[in-house]
C-alpha cells in the first residue's frame, strides 16, 4: 500500500503541471464530490436516457482509467529492477511521464467527445461556464466595492460571494479521480428513478 501511494505521488508530481489542476477545490471539499455531482446533473437538467448515455460512456472509460492507475506500480517495479545510469533513469521517468500523458489526453478526450455527443448545446455552455451560486453585482458596483477598504466608517462590509461552481473534472488525474464516483452516483441516481 505505501508503495502504491509513493508512486501515486510521483505519478501526480509528473503529472500535475502539464495536466489541469485539482478538482473544485475548496467547494467540492465542502459539499463532498458525490453531492456536487449531483447537483450538476440536477442543474443540467439531465434526461434519464442523458444519464445512462453518460454512464455506458463512463464504463467504457473505466479499463483505461485502470491502465493509467496502475501505471505507478508498473513505474515501481521497473525503478525495483532498474539499475542503469543517471541518464537512464532521466530516460525512463521522461518514457513514463509521456506514455502517462498519451493515456491521460486519451481519457480526456474521449471523455469530451463522449459528453459533447450526450448534452445538448445549451447544457455543454452551462456546463462550461459554471454554475452561478448568487448573481454577481454588475461590473461598476463591484469596482466601487474594491475601491472601499473594509472597516472605513459609513461603508457597508464588501459581500463575500462564494465561488462559482465549475465542473473542472474533465482534466487529467482529476478526471481519472472523477470516473467511478461519476459511475457510483449515475447508478445511484438511475436506480432512485426507477430506471
Amino acid at each position: 500500500m505505501r508503495r502504491l501511494v509513493l508512486s501515486a505521488a510521483m505519478a501526480s508530481l509528473l503529472a500535475v503541471g502539464a495536466f489541469g489542476q485539482m478538482v473544485g477545490a475548496g467547494l467540492g471539499r465542502y459539499l463532498g464530490q458525490e453531492n456536487l455531482v449531483l447537483i450538476w446533473i440536477n442543474a443540467l437538467e439531465l434526461s434519464p436516457a442523458q444519464m445512462k448515455a453518460l454512464l455506458a460512456l463512463v464504463e467504457e472509460l473505466l479499463p483505461l482509467r485502470e491502465e493509467i492507475v496502475n501505471m505507478p506500480e508498473k513505474l515501481h517495479e521497473e525503478l525495483l529492477a532498474f539499475q542503469g545510469s543517471p541518464k537512464e533513469l532521466r530516460e525512463l521517468l521522461a518514457s513514463y511521464q509521456r506514455e502517462l500523458g498519451k493515456k491521460l489526453r486519451s481519457l480526456e478526450d474521449k471523455f469530451v467527445a463522449g459528453l459533447k455527443r450526450i448534452l445538448t448545446v445549451a447544457q455543454w455552455e452551462r456546463m462550461r461556464q459554471g454554475i452561478r451560486v448568487e448573481e454577481r453585482a454588475p461590473l461598476q458596483e463591484r469596482l466601487r466595492e474594491r475601491m472601499v477598504p473594509r472597516g472605513v466608517p459609513g461603508q457597508p462590509r464588501r459581500p463575500q460571494l462564494p465561488p462559482d461552481m465549475r465542473l473542472d473534472l474533465l482534466r487529467g488525474i482529476a478526471l481519472v479521480r472523477f470516473l467511478p464516483t461519476l459511475h457510483e452516483v449515475l447508478s445511484a441516481k438511475l436506480e432512485a428513478l426507477g430506471n
